[in-house]
């Protein structure tokens, strides 16, 4: 391998290896960044780069000798200018950048390596990864390479095995990793959810976190769209039609020719890269969407039970589930069915509503001039406060007392031992005051009547009143 062939790659990985790696790997991402803007980089351009970066670093510089020579390290005592150089001189030791040679303007080149460049590249799909549309990306990329099989003197017909079934079997691989790395981010989202303890950290996380944005969106653009199954079941028609086609007997003849086999060993290793496409394709892939779709709703699930135990009022639940859980263990069926019913049966859900403006406004004030209404007790003679106690008491009566209830009760029953009161007896408001008085006083000893209670109720214009029975005393 020409990594560990080179000499001039011994140093490759050492500005990642240092105590200012991260501090390197952004200036090797600076550079890079600056390279697609101009067709050719020089190192005045590059320079003026780094020192930018330096001027703008967030980060503190670490004293280091491990780079080797001393004009190569990047210190806190030097200036941004000489921190840029060392930076450059570095890199050059390391294989990052290209050697020096004079460019047209007579400035010396400093571009990126292509080694380099696709190492960083990858280093930044893999920790810094922008996985939106990934997933959908290599579905479309297998359904574009599969169909020019089918297109008549395409040219990746020239050389089928290396420009079709090698690319695809590594889109396919890309795939999978992408479903890993899926399944194990639904994992991470719901260990970090356990750990949340506050309900505005939970509101923020389900808000703010870009975790679930950038996994949760092609997941659900593939699963809600019916764009990507119609492509998934024309994949599947083409790898199994891809074996009665030209291009696959092209396939065994190329890689008998690259690996210098013989056609049997060649159709073999052909058919075994063809068979392990299909199975992904056909069941593998599916059941990872299956798989995937049960760990999200249950991420849905374990999120809202955890609002729900942040929200208990600081009841530890979790320590009570748990307990539940250990004894549902060994349960038998029925009686962890029955146990799930009566648990079932003590969850309650509540009604709020908002106070209203009106609850909330303060009582004006009374004007200071406003007569009252109020009797003023010094203004009444003796004559007049006689007066009016004898009206109260005697001319105006309770007209719902213990002895007009009697009276009346005495004259409706009219010598008869009981009755049922109906519609026809209860006609107006004072019928029916007179029986909430019979009920009333049914107890008294004053009261020559008792009531006993029937089943249902009487429908009237009046009021709507229960059975009852009135019978005298004996």
């Amino acid at each position: 391998m020409l990594l560990f062939d080179n000499a001039e790659y011994d140093n490759f990985f050492n500005p990642l290896c240092c105590k200012n790696k991260r501090i390197y790997y952004e200036c090797i991402l600076q550079l890079i960044e600056k390279s697609k803007s101009v067709p050719l980089l020089y190192e005045t351009d590059a320079r003026d780069t780094l020192i930018l970066y330096f001027r703008n670093c967030a980060y503190a510089l670490e004293e280091e000798t491990a780079s080797g020579k001393a004009e190569e390290n990047i210190s806190s005592q030097k200036t941004e200018n000489e921190n840029a150089s060392a930076v450059l001189r570095y890199f050059r030791r390391c294989g990052w950048i290209s050697e020096k040679e004079i460019g047209r303007n007579g400035d010396n080149i400093a571009t990126v390596m292509p080694y380099c460049r696709k190492m960083i590249e990858a280093v930044e799909r893999i920790f810094n990864r922008d996985n939106r549309a990934a997933l959908t990306n290599h579905i479309f990329s297998i359904y574009d390479i599969l169909n020019s099989a089918y297109v008549a003197e395409h040219g990746r017909t020239h050389r089928p095995y290396s420009n079709i079934l090698v690319p695809v079997g590594d889109h396919v691989a890309d795939l999978k990793n992408e479903l890993l790395i899926l399944k194990d981010s639904i994992r991470t989202i719901m260990r970090m959810i356990l750990k949340l303890t506050e309900t505005n950290a939970l509101g923020q996380f389900l808000i703010r976190d870009e975790i679930l944005e950038n996994f949760f969106s092609d997941y659900f653009f593939i699963k809600k769209d019916g764009l990507i199954p119609g492509y998934i079941e024309e994949i599947e028609k083409m790898l199994r039609r891809l074996v009665k086609t030209e291009a696959y007997e092209n396939m065994i003849k190329e890689y008998q020719s690259l690996y210098n086999t013989d056609e049997t060993l060649a159709r073999e290793r052909v058919e075994g890269q063809l068979s392990e496409i299909k199975g992904f394709i056909s069941y593998d892939y599916v059941r990872e969407m299956d798989y995937i779709d049960r760990k999200i709703n249950n991420y849905y699930s374990l999120y809202s039970t955890r609002i729900l135990m942040v929200l208990s009022s600081g009841v530890n639940m979790q320590t009570y589930l748990n307990d539940l859980l250990m004894a549902m263990k060994d349960m038998e069926a029925e009686e962890r069915k029955a146990l799930l019913e009566a648990v079932s049966r003590c969850h309650g859900l509540l009604s709020y509503k908002y106070v209203g403006r009106k609850s909330l406004e303060r009582r004006k004030k009374r004007k200071p001039n406003t007569r009252s209404g109020a009797l003023v007790t010094d203004s009444l003679t003796e004559q007049d406060k006689a007066r009016l106690t004898r009206e109260l008491l005697y001319e105006y009566p309770d007209r719902y007392g213990v002895k007009q209830a009697a009276g009346y009760f005495e004259k409706v029953l009219a010598g008869r031992d009981s009755m049922v009161p109906d519609e026809g007896m209860i006609r107006t408001r004072d019928d029916a005051m007179m029986i909430a008085a019979s009920i009333i006083y049914s107890g008294g000893y004053e009261f020559p009547f008792e009531v006993e209670f029937l089943d249902g109720t009487l429908e009237t214009e009046v009021a709507t009143i229960r059975n009852i029975k009135i019978k005298r005393k004996k």
